[in-house]
């Protein structure tokens, strides 16, 4: 705010004297206050504290049997803490057990600037890279049920191009696990951000086309967005679809995931939490990503929009076994196979890694936020904007966690893990209705990855 302090009385008097025989046009008047502003809000959004108003406070806990409910009243301090400390503004978390939704916490604010807004329980987030196992992955796996597509076959098979510089050995399943070899993500050199209409999705496409190997296919696990990036574009070659349209028609629409699309429509923008200032402007219903931004929006890595409720009855689903509702299973409808869906929550990754990766799923890795309580067959995948999605098939449990915490500019990253793998500890701590006995096959394999990393030699 000590940018708009600066601006006393008598400052601004002796600069309206100086001008006023020299008035510009009311163009370029306007051109100048739009500058200023998004100079403005640019400085507040860098250089403000953050110290974020109070906003929304909303808790619902479930009392029915099974659950610890006085357990997840720790919930709350957790996020109001990180909140008061400036981590991020607001957030949404919602979980649920055997179908029915035991927690539902709705927080501060989903917006700072340009106006302070308060959180809602439907504010919609871009959330960012749970768009790979949300969309893409899906879309994969449906293809493989119809016999379209073989995942253990080259990517250039179906996309000649792909092949090139050495990546004629890639395969689907190794874009899926990570373990392509590729690097971590594409590397813009010259400026583009001005440029966007003379960049669009061919060119990125091109780009992934001209990538080399850092490491030979199979042999180390490296998160990679082009991986997905890849991907995104082979459900479009297979399907004849525009990715975007192919999730709608084949996911969304079916889910009645009504609040879940690529590039939001104009009359959610002020239900959709914005992310961070850059190049001046808001993002704010455009993708936060700038790879995904250059590619108008549409991508296998990044560019879906959803909220709480869309995201779980998309978990609801996975823990069904497919099944898009829970009632009769002989009259019911299907997103996926039951089967498609426990290949795709398998380990994937070879033996000797530590990272334990599924068909587009994050097992057990680095970026895992399952806490230490959920077995090690659970399941679940991050978004770099502060959204996760965690999902125990053991117990029928998932939890959905969205934040903004890009807003109004990014916040550290390593609080935010530590509040989800809390929260997680919580959920996890109150599900009373297992047998120990019957899951202990299952459960031994809790944190075999996690022990490697946490006795490694560090600095």
């Amino acid at each position: 705010m000590k940018l708009f302090c600066a601006l006393n009385k008598s400052s601004l008097e002796g600069s309206c004297a100086q001008v006023a025989s020299h008035r510009p046009s009311k163009k370029l008047r306007y051109v100048i206050l739009g500058l200023f502003l998004s100079m403005s809000w640019q400085a507040i959004a860098d250089n403000a504290p953050r110290h974020f108003p109070p906003g929304t406070h909303k808790i619902f806990i479930s009392d029915i049997s099974g659950v610890r409910s006085k357990l997840l009243e720790k919930i709350a301090p957790i996020v109001e803490k990180s909140i008061d400390q400036g981590l991020y503004p607001g957030a949404v978390i919602l979980a649920s057990h055997r179908g029915h939704i035991i927690y539902r916490g709705v927080f501060g604010n989903r917006s700072i600037i340009p106006t302070v807004e308060p959180m809602t329980f439907r504010t919609i987030f871009d959330v960012a890279s749970l768009t790979k196992p949300v969309v893409t992955t899906t879309a994969i796996m449906q293809l493989v049920e119809q016999g379209k597509l073989d995942i253990d076959l080259p990517v250039g098979c179906y996309w000649p191009a792909f092949s090139h510089n050495g990546k004629q050995g890639i395969t689907t399943r190794e874009l899926l696990t990570h373990t392509s070899g590729l690097a971590p993500d594409l590397t813009f050199t010259e400026n583009i951000q001005g440029k966007i209409s003379e960049f669009g999705e061919n060119d990125v496409y091109s780009r992934v086309e001209q990538q080399h190997l850092t490491h030979p296919p199979g042999t180390v696990f490296i998160y990679s967005d082009i991986n997905f990036i890849a991907l995104g574009h082979l459900v479009e070659i297979i399907s004849h679809e525009p990715l975007n349209d192919y999730a709608t028609k084949h996911i969304f629409q079916p889910l009645d995931m009504d609040r879940s699309f690529y590039r939001p429509p104009a009359q959610y923008k002020n239900e959709i939490a914005p992310t961070q200032m850059i190049s001046g402007k808001l993002r704010w219903g455009q993708v936060h990503d700038d790879t995904v931004y250059f590619m108008g929006g549409v991508s296998g890595m990044a560019g879906l929009f959803s909220d709480a409720a869309d995201l779980g009855r998309f978990a609801q689903c996975l823990v069904n076994g497919g099944r898009l509702s829970s009632g009769d299973k002989s009259n019911s409808k299907y997103l996926l196979g039951p089967l498609t869906i426990l290949k795709m929550i398998t380990p994937q990754t070879p033996a000797n890694m530590a990272d334990i990766h599924g068909l587009g799923w994050d097992i057990d890795t680095r970026y895992s936020n399952r806490g230490i309580l959920f077995p090690i067959n659970s399941y679940g995948h991050t978004g770099w904007t502060g959204t996760s999605l965690w999902i125990d098939p053991n117990t029928e449990t998932w939890l959905v966690i969205l934040t903004s915490r890009t807003h109004p500019s990014p916040a550290p990253v390593n609080p935010l893990i530590h509040d989800r793998k809390a929260i997680a500890n919580i959920i996890a701590g109150s599900i009373v209705d297992i047998s120990i006995k019957n899951n202990l096959k299952k459960m031994t394999n809790t944190g075999k990855g996690e022990l490697t990393r946490a006795y490694s030699p560090r600095n």
